[in-house]
């Protein structure tokens, strides 16, 4: 096996990769110890911060003894690595990593494309909690000009017109 060079200076002996995400553009480098040093990168620092918890001591419920019945992982394993040890992990410990997913930004819901079999689905579920949130958002704004058209599109939709 070859030894990974620096993407700093070209050398051999690369083994601290500093890895960028800004929304969906990921990039990775790697680097040895003497452009980490030069370029202030920290190693073995923790993917997140402490929790309340663990700033708060005992004056807070203490959560770490939790473990995930999956693999055994304490949240703040997951904290520290940034890595979930098994698909358990995200059931047993979702507030926290709701929390550090927050923590991040940018963190957007996925919106794609249905296929074409759910798309009478679609229109039933999704497009009528869309207008009716936008319903509810136009009465509390006392728009009920608004509100009446949406009313209409809500109502073509239950009649299966597809012109909603």
């Amino acid at each position: 096996m070859t030894e990974r060079r620096c993407d700093g200076c070209g050398g051999p002996g690369a083994h601290v990769c500093v890895r960028r995400t800004h929304g969906t553009d990921h990039r990775e480098m790697w680097l040895c110890d003497t452009c980490s040093r030069e370029l202030g990168v920290e190693q073995d620092v923790p993917a997140f911060g402490p929790t309340v918890t663990e700033l708060l001591g005992s004056l807070v419920k203490d959560d770490s003894a939790v473990l995930c019945p999956g693999c055994g992982t304490r949240f703040r394993e997951i904290r520290q690595s940034g890595r979930a040890g098994c698909a358990q992990c995200y059931r047993t410990f979702a507030a926290g990593i709701g929390r550090l997913l927050a923590q991040l930004g940018g963190v957007e819901p996925h919106v794609g494309r249905y296929p074409q079999r759910l798309a009478s689905c679609k229109r039933i579920f999704v497009d009528r909690s869309v207008l009716k949130r936008e319903l509810d958002a136009a009465v509390d704004r006392e728009d009920y000009e608004e509100a009446a058209e949406i009313r209409d599109r809500m109502l073509s939709l239950d009649a299966g017109d597809d012109r909603a």
